[in-house]
């Protein structure tokens, strides 16, 4: 995304806006109303070119850098109380929040904050954490209250929101997202590390029964060992390390996500060895000792240039699938357990498969038909039962162990992308899986949303500038 430097003055002051040409009117409008508190319908904004409308073209202005706004209008008074009580999404029934909400709510960018509204769709993506927002209370307003109320304002509508107050409080947090150019305009910033400062957060804040909600549900665990060959009788080291997520390194070699997380746990260091009396090479080996429910996997497109000073981008392509077995990457101790679960899940996927071919062959009598398809040849009955096999062969101690996963089966539920050359420039965009329509994806682009076919996201594996996988987020396989 190109945004504009432009000045808007309104009531004495001067406003400095990333200006979007790519979009109309109205959303330039909305940016302004975030600054000002003037609704944009009470917005009159005028120009060299004449007066913005809500569907002007902002591309037949001729806009340049520093183009000029005045802007008239006032807040007015606050809203009067509705004559009929207002009916809350709580209240309402399945088929009224149907009626009422087609498309989920986009978020609305307000100057080089696509990053911030791409991984907040990902992160809305987990039940467990949106669950755990609504039950938050805190004695001050925090960050974590303004993405609760955020996310309130996005449940049951279509209508985008507007991350202001979000915005402010992640800037007062965390300096680093206020960063600004030498013209006085906030720069595009790494959805990955904002995404890492988020969970970092709410990892402090959310809790359930007193565990931390990110550890239990999105933290897994590692073993890691560090040996050398050049003293074969020195003893290896060994340590626990806890991850939010793991990283698929890339090379020229790596065609896939497998290959790149398996090349993220093995490493070679320097270091002296006491037995040696001198520097000796060590390999570093990571095997995953227990699984979150939730499996975070960055890849690692951006490295620093210093001929460029900028985080430049790997666009080697990497493919990375729908479903993901990450066995092969666990401990010994952990394949025990896992491997019995993953083959009776695998076994009843398989049974499923051949019930819903079956269905589709036969004749079916159109009046059964249910919002216009077929209904699930498997009951909701026919998955008690296969849960019910699936928790015979889970091992007692995953029972225990609440937010894991006990078979190693992911499946891909959501995709950050960026489009651009490096981290400070582009723009970043959010795939997410549509859990109530079969191969279908909601396509998030800020405040744009829009229903894709499957196969869509096939081409975000990279290759070129266009949009390319950034951070992948998986979760469990269930029946």
């Amino acid at each position: 995304m190109t945004t504009i430097p432009v000045v808007v003055k309104h009531s004495g002051k001067k406003y400095n806006v990333d200006l979007d040409p790519e979009e109309n009117g109205l959303t330039f409008k909305m940016q302004l109303y975030s600054l000002t508190g003037v609704p944009p319908e009470r917005q009159k904004i005028l120009t060299k070119g004449g007066q913005l409308k809500d569907d002007s073209d902002l591309k037949k202005f001729n806009i340049k850098p520093n183009h000029a706004f005045i802007m008239l209008g006032t807040a007015g008074e606050l809203p009067k109380a509705p004559e009929e009580p207002v009916k809350f999404i709580e209240d309402m029934s399945d088929h009224q929040i149907a009626r009422v909400s087609k498309n989920p709510s986009g978020i609305v960018n307000l100057g080089n904050t696509c990053y911030m509204n791409s991984s907040l769709q990902a992160l809305r993506s987990i039940p467990e954490i949106k669950d755990n927002l609504k039950k938050y209370r805190s004695n001050n307003i925090d960050l974590t209250d303004e993405l609760k109320a955020l996310y309130a304002s996005m449940e049951g509508t279509s209508q985008s929101a507007i991350p202001a107050a979000f915005l402010s409080s992640l800037r007062n947090r965390l300096p680093q997202f206020a960063e600004t150019d030498d013209t006085g305009h906030y720069k595009q910033q790494d959805a990955e590390e904002f995404w890492t400062q988020l969970l970092g957060i709410l990892k402090d804040s959310l809790r359930e029964g007193g565990d931390s909600v990110v550890d239990k549900y999105l933290s897994g665990s590692l073993d890691v060992e560090m040996k050398t060959d050049e003293a074969p009788e020195e003893a290896p080291s060994k340590r626990s390390e806890v991850f939010t997520k793991l990283n698929c390194h890339i090379s020229n070699g790596t065609n896939y996500l497998k290959d790149g997380l398996l090349a993220g746990l093995t490493d070679t260091l320097e270091k002296n060895s006491e037995t040696l009396g001198r520097n000796a090479e060590y390999k570093v080996t990571k095997k995953i000792t227990r699984l979150p429910k939730y499996l975070t996997v960055q890849f690692v497109r951006f490295y620093w240039r210093r001929d460029t000073q900028k985080k430049s981008k790997i666009l080697h392509r990497v493919a990375f699938p729908q479903e993901l077995d990450v066995t092969d990457l666990c401990s010994d101790e952990l394949k025990k357990k896992i491997i019995p679960v993953r083959e009776k899940l695998q076994e009843i996927r398989k049974e499923e498969e051949d019930a819903r071919r079956s269905a589709k062959k036969a004749r079916f009598d159109p009046s059964l038909l249910v919002n216009g398809q077929r209904p699930d040849p498997i009951t909701e009955e026919k998955k008690a039962e296969y849960r019910a096999e699936v928790d015979k062969v889970i091992d007692e101690s995953l029972k225990n162990d609440e937010g894991n996963n006990p078979s190693a089966l992911y499946e891909l539920t959501a995709v950050v992308t960026h489009k651009g050359a490096n981290a400070d420039s582009g723009h970043y965009k959010c795939y997410v899986r549509n859990d109530q329509e079969e191969g279908k994806w909601w396509r998030f682009d800020d405040d744009k949303v829009s229903l894709i076919d499957e196969s869509k996201i096939e081409t975000l594996a990279g290759g070129g500038e266009s949009d390319s996988a950034l951070i992948v987020l998986y979760r469990a396989a269930d029946v």
